[in-house]
């Protein structure tokens, strides 16, 4: 099957990266310059992807509309998250406080 996903920040590169990992002919089509160009500034440059902080803790601490997330944020954690990339052979670090 061939997929074009519209859009090369963090959502559109973890669906083109499943859509390619089940057999699809997968493109990415993105505005700026770069794949995943927010990502890299996050953090003051240090590319932050998220909390290591729990599902109900991290659910407290948005800003506007938390219900939105809640059924995402269940089906696949912040610590999921980190799972996921370290799977890939990608450490992270995680700081406390």
């Amino acid at each position: 099957m061939k997929v074009v996903v519209i859009g090369g920040g963090a959502s559109g590169l973890i669906a083109g990266g499943y859509s390619a990992l089940n057999g699809n002919e997968t493109v990415i089509i993105e505005k700026n310059e770069k794949l995943g160009k927010k990502i890299y500034i996050t953090g003051k440059g240090r590319c932050n992807v998220t909390n290591a902080v729990g599902s109900e803790e991290f659910l407290t601490n948005v800003v506007s509309n938390p219900k939105f997330l809640m059924s995402a944020i269940h089906s696949f954690s912040p610590s999921d998250l980190m799972e996921l990339i370290e799977s890939y052979g990608y450490r992270s670090k995680q700081n406390a406080g």
